[in-house]
């Protein structure tokens, strides 16, 4: 780092998140849940969330969680007001991907299971997580078995992958469950085999961030952990997730994350991906606030730098260079592997970056295309006096600039290439660049930008499956286009990048990497 510069990482202590912490620890205890679940363990209710729904500033928010109940396979949505005794409590569809014990107890019965017999003492055979995650089936009176989903690599068989749905309740192993396609790869051998996260050794999910250069602060933010990321009641989280941050003294995004991450084979297979599993990178350097937070003294590398999913660290790591503070994590679902990046730079510029690769699996060398789309809520010196703005080509008697005065969503194209967002008072702002390899929607990637007056009950889209059809797993912004005006008001803008991945035609990739760049005007 240079001498002038300073990236301190601070511990975000904060009421909000401690009434947060304390409603998640009540709530599996509670009267309303209990009916729910019998005579069950409150002890062995899972919770995610709660993901709070409430205005900006509420002192009393409102919020949505589920809990689980993973022997029953049974969910129920549980809303209320934080600080509230009233819950309103419905049943619930979504069945919550495994938790690293349940992958951990899998593990343990596919090892004692006959079929695993030949393998069990094979240093080369990997066991990993595959998609989907879980394989449920369905008893003849209606009620679901929870069963996980493993996949076997074994490199000297003549089939290098096979799969097994494990029962933990009854100890059984079904192999080759029909869920699971057995398809050949012919690009394995460019892909690294997949390591398994490291144990959760715990420490913070929040931090406050702030840059300093000679003695003056640039950058004011709280930084969330992939783990803790929202919304979080369908347990998918939106990777790192940046909020109230600030340049220069001035506020300028109240919350930036990615909650919708999809994929689309050729061969129509689809998913929707979590970004909440936390996964190993290489990142050297020191913890100043505990396990999970790194402040580096050379690069990190995830999977994309190193080209190895192995590593020595999982969290948040941080890395100044060049004027460029670098923000960073991985993530997995199942062998997808993710880097979640966000750019700082010294003038202002807010560069997010979402990075794909995938491990040793057929079905990653199958063509398809990842879709991301993030959530990027604008409260340029403060919310609620916001304008978004276009631009196009340049015309006679045609402005530059035009206003957008209502709901609406947008494609890149050659005639709407750039958009900002200003401050109608101040005329501060910021104006969203594309990046060259963010590419254009198709029929399942829906759009490339959405303008939204704000609400908050549209964190995500509300899909909460992991696989499923083209019409279960697409992105559906579009419920939230209104009609309402977003003109000098509080407004979100979703972006959205495309990225085509071929492992077996590595040419035609554009780099690994999609992300715009926002960059400050009249600041």
């Amino acid at each position: 780092m240079s001498e002038d510069f300073e990236v301190v990482v601070e511990a975000f202590e904060d009421e909000l998140t401690e009434r947060v912490q304390r409603r998640r620890e009540v709530l599996p205890r509670h009267d309303r849940v209990r009916e729910q679940f019998g005579e069950v363990d409150p002890a062995a209710l899972r919770v995610l969330g709660p993901t709070l729904l409430g205005r900006k500033r509420d002192e009393n928010p409102p919020f949505v969680a589920t809990v689980f109940d993973p022997r029953d396979n049974r969910s129920i949505q549980v809303t209320g007001l934080l600080d509230g005794d009233d819950l309103d409590v419905e049943p619930s569809a979504f069945r919550p991907n495994p938790t690293s014990d349940e992958l951990g107890a899998a593990f343990e019965i596919l090892s004692d299971d006959r079929g695993f017999a030949d393998l069990r003492d094979r240093e080369d055979v990997i066991v990993y997580q595959p998609m989907p995650p879980l394989a449920d089936v369905e008893r003849d009176d209606g009620t679901t078995v929870r069963r996980i989903a493993l996949g076997i690599l074994d490199p000297r068989a003549e089939r290098p992958h096979r799969y097994a749905a494990v029962d933990l309740s009854e100890g059984a192993v079904e192999w080759d469950p029909e869920l699971f396609q057995l398809l050949e790869g012919d690009c394995e051998e460019r892909l690294p085999v997949g390591v398994n996260s490291m144990p959760d050794a715990g420490g913070r999910d929040w931090v406050r961030v702030r840059v300093l250069r000679g003695g003056v602060e640039l950058w004011n933010l709280v930084v969330v952990r992939p783990r803790a990321s929202e919304p979080s009641h369908f347990g998918k989280g939106s990777g790192v997730e940046l909020k109230y941050v600030t340049y220069r003294g001035r506020l300028v995004l109240w919350q930036a994350h990615v909650p919708i991450l999809n994929v689309l084979y050729d061969d129509g297979v689809t998913y929707r991906d979590w970004q909440n599993q936390e996964t190993p990178f290489i990142a050297n350097g020191y913890d100043p606030v505990g396990p999970g937070w790194r402040v580096c003294t050379s690069p990190p590398a995830t999977i994309l730098e190193s080209g190895t999913d192995a590593g020595n660290f999982q969290g948040v790591a941080l890395w100044y260079e060049d004027g460029e503070l670098r923000i960073v994590s991985e993530v997995q679902a199942g062998w997808y592997r993710y880097m979640s990046d966000w750019r700082l730079r010294d003038d202002g510029t807010i560069a997010p970056r979402f990075g794909f690769a995938g491990t040793r699996n057929a079905r990653t060398c199958m063509p398809h295309q990842h879709h991301v789309y993030w959530r990027l809520d604008f409260d340029i010196d403060g919310a609620g006096n916001d304008v978004i703005e276009e631009r196009g080509l340049l015309f006679p008697s045609v402005p530059l600039w035009w206003k957008l005065l209502r709901e609406t969503r947008r494609t890149r194209s050659f005639f709407a290439r750039r958009w900002r967002v200003r401050d109608a008072r101040t005329g501060h702002g910021y104006t969203i660049n594309p990046g060259p390899a963010d590419g254009t929607a198709d029929a399942y990637g829906v759009a490339d930008l959405w303008f939204l007056r704000y609400r908050y009950s549209e964190l995500d889209d509300g899909v909460s499956v992991v696989g499923g059809s083209q019409a279960d797993t697409r992105c559906r912004l579009d419920q939230y286009l209104t009609a309402e005006s977003i003109d000098s008001t509080d407004v979100v803008v979703w972006y959205a990048g495309h990225f085509r991945h071929d492992e077996a035609h590595p040419s035609v990739h554009h780099g690994h990497i999609v992300g715009p760049e926002l960059r400050p005007i009249n600041w």
